[in-house]
């Protein structure tokens, strides 16, 4: 996978600098479309150097995601790092604030639409014709499959619609015509993490007194589904456990007690196998209800 090439947003926090961390495993290319003005440069310059003993090559694009202009202009340069190529494109960035009703101005509305919705947009036009040149092209965002319970719609508005449109452009894209030959999928996690950041909504129907997972087990569901064949699949919605079932991979390797290390994955239990297909059809039903 040494010449896999990565771009995604988000990635310098959270789930989206753990699926940089899987990824880096792999000695992939990854460049992180972000604004590093407010992260621990020291930190993250320690991080990057063991990603380079790894074989990995990752970097920062300084760039406000807010600005389709800095967005096509960032990825323009990391296509033109890899003649001219984007394997993987993938949507991290967003902004879960819980608010209510009277803390949510039309300004914070805006300021969520932009960063969470418009971003992946921009993100994914601006990838477009370099996604076209990969053998293996694939876009995955981070959305949850659309529930329009009450419970879940009357939480955290601001969040919860602008993470929705995520969600749509998703299957608008995959629906496109020009956007044919292009893996377009999105993936959520079933439940809350025991570590790691949370993306701040679930769908009502989960319990989440159930053991919970490592944050681990999400990324390396991401990366089971970007290295699918693109042709496989699209237009759909993937819950990260169900991902790793697909691929035979054990859930147990991601038990709070299993995760000993900083870079701890599958090894402490069968290996991945990546080649199997996926026999995805559609999200389950459970997804849109209680």
């Amino acid at each position: 996978m040494s010449d896999l090439s990565v771009v995604i947003t988000g990635g310098l926090h959270g789930i989206g600098a753990e699926i940089v961390d899987r990824f880096a495993q792999e000695q992939c290319k990854i460049s992180i479309i972000a604004n590093s003005k407010s992260v621990d440069m020291e930190k993250i310059t320690t991080q990057f150097s063991e990603y380079r003993k790894m074989g990995s090559d990752v970097r920062i694009i300084p760039t406000d995601i807010m600005s389709e202009s800095d967005v096509v202009q960032s990825v323009d340069k990391v296509a033109a790092n890899n003649n001219g190529v984007i394997d993987v494109c993938i949507n991290a960035a967003m902004i879960s604030h819980a608010m209510g009703y009277q803390e949510t101005t039309p300004d914070k509305l805006d300021l969520f639409y932009r960063v969470n919705a418009k971003s992946s947009y921009v993100m994914m036009r601006a990838a477009h014709m370099h996604l076209k040149k990969s053998h293996n092209p694939h876009v995955l965002n981070i959305a949850p499959p659309i529930n329009l319970d009450p419970k879940i719609m009357g939480f955290r508005t601001a969040y919860t619609i602008t993470q929705y449109m995520r969600s749509m452009i998703t299957v608008s894209m995959a629906n496109t015509e020009q956007w044919k030959g292009i893996a377009c999928n999105a993936i959520w996690p079933v439940a809350p993490f025991c570590d790691g950041s949370h993306l701040g909504i679930y769908q009502s129907h989960i319990n989440t007194s159930n053991s919970l997972k490592s944050v681990k087990l999400f990324s390396e569901a991401v990366y089971g589904v970007v290295t699918q064949p693109s042709d496989r699949f699209t237009g759909e919605f993937f819950y990260d456990e169900e991902v790793l079932e697909m691929l035979g991979v054990s859930l147990d390797a991601f038990q709070p007690h299993v995760q000993s290390n900083e870079h701890a994955t599958t090894q402490n239990a069968q290996e991945p196998n990546y080649n199997v297909q996926m026999n995805h059809e559609s999200v389950s039903e459970d997804a849109f209800s209680d």
